[in-house]
């Protein structure tokens, strides 16, 4: 028979107990976050991660308790696969009135803009969005902008990813293509395929951080607490310096 005090401790004993389980549980759970190449933001270099997501996750889940996991996939699947599955986020994703209600969104982690780039032996001479009209453009699967140009009425040609759209333009598969200014530059000097600067600057947009919806309230809400700290104390704006991205 156990007296009034130890059932108190054993009680006191189990409570203790119970919390440690629920902490551990809590901090044992991995975020797998998904993300593609995109470069300068996100790369694979043998075994190591680099760019300016790369580096952001990094600074935005160490102001917080939680682990991650970065994994590369194309971008399509890495939407479908974080819509279905908990635990999952994926970046840098535009945020669109189609999306916005399946998924938590940590924003924004990328501020882009897309231009058109032509053929470096063809001009086409556009003054605004409407003049791209008869063209063909090349996009790719997943790309809020592709989506949108597709949601207008343009005829868009997607791909798997954003870096068959290079030699697609050169062998004239396509007419037009939309990409974002800064990997567009690095795209082009990695495959030594220069195309100039675009025809027509015509989109900006603020790419987020999707989370799946049955991500824990306070997980995404410490995540966006750290990264509102990053860009308050000037973090963001260092970054962005340092990889030649204007905010």
């Amino acid at each position: 028979m156990f007296g009034n005090s130890d059932y108190v401790s054993l009680q006191w004993l189990s409570a203790i107990g119970l919390s440690l389980l629920i902490s551990l549980s809590v901090r044992a759970e991995t975020i797998e976050v998904l993300t593609y190449e995109e470069s300068p933001f996100a790369v694979k270099v043998g075994k190591t991660h680099q760019g300016l997501l790369v580096d952001m996750l990094k600074e935005m889940f160490s102001r917080t308790s939680l682990d991650y996991k970065l994994r590369f996939i194309p971008l399509k699947r890495a939407i479908v696969t974080t819509e279905r599955m908990p635990g999952h986020c994926v970046l840098p994703v535009a945020r669109s009135q189609e999306r916005e209600a399946h998924f938590h969104w940590i924003s924004p982690v990328l501020v882009s803009r897309y231009g058109l780039f032509s053929r470096s032996n063809q001009t086409i001479p556009l003054t605004s969005l409407s003049d791209a009209k008869p063209y063909k453009i090349g996009s790719f699967l997943g790309s809020g902008i592709g989506e949108y140009l597709t949601d207008l009425g343009y005829d868009v040609e997607l791909a798997s990813v954003s870096a068959q759209n290079l030699r697609k333009l050169k062998r004239a598969r396509i007419e037009l293509w939309a990409a974002e200014l800064v990997s567009a530059q690095e795209q082009m000097q990695k495959q030594a395929i220069n195309f100039g600067v675009p025809e027509l600057i015509f989109y900006t947009s603020l790419r987020a951080m999707a989370c799946n919806k049955d991500m824990p309230r306070e997980h995404t809400l410490a995540l966006e607490n750290a990264l509102k700290s990053m860009y308050r104390d000037g973090y963001m704006s260092r970054l962005y310096l340092e990889y030649g991205v204007k905010i």
